[in-house]
């Protein structure tokens, strides 16, 4: 998977610089990830991750995934094609229903995790939206309800 940005409010979600890494965190795959999970490293645009560290939304995070779409079956259909899906899907009803406000209102910084052309040949379809702090502070505390 790779990860791209949505632009939101003129802020870059997740941008480039050392965010904070929790030792005790642990990596889990990025098919295995989960709605309310909170993440604690950022992935560079454009970076291949297959795992990231996962911990507690109440330990420093820099993002919370808070939706899991699903493409559809069929031929890769390219890596523009995908990342505009994402922007679509994961600025849309999701994004509201987990944070309280339409992505037009918040402040907050949205990112998501895309399959690659390797991992679509091998199934995945999953993409991972993460809402985020727009500042680059980490959060402490989950951002579900935030309607910020």
């Amino acid at each position: 998977m790779t990860m791209n940005p949505i632009v939101r409010r003129g802020v870059l979600a997740l941008a480039a610089g050392a965010l904070l890494s929790v030792a005790a965190c642990s990596g889990t795959s990025v098919l295995d990830l989960e709605v309310g999970q909170c993440i604690t490293d950022e992935t560079p645009e454009g970076e291949q991750v297959s795992t990231v560290p996962v911990v507690a939304c109440t330990e420093p995070h820099v993002g919370e995934i808070y939706a899991l779409p699903q493409l559809p079956d069929g031929a890769f259909p390219g890596d523009a094609a995908v990342s505009a899906s994402a922007e679509q899907l994961c600025a849309g009803p999701d994004f509201q229903n987990f944070v309280g406000i339409p992505i037009e209102q918040t402040t907050l910084s949205v990112n998501f995790l895309l399959p690659s052309a390797e991992t679509w040949a091998e199934g995945d379809r999953e993409i991972v939206c993460i809402v985020s702090p727009a500042d680059g502070t980490p959060a402490t505390s989950s951002l579900r309800g935030a309607a910020i």
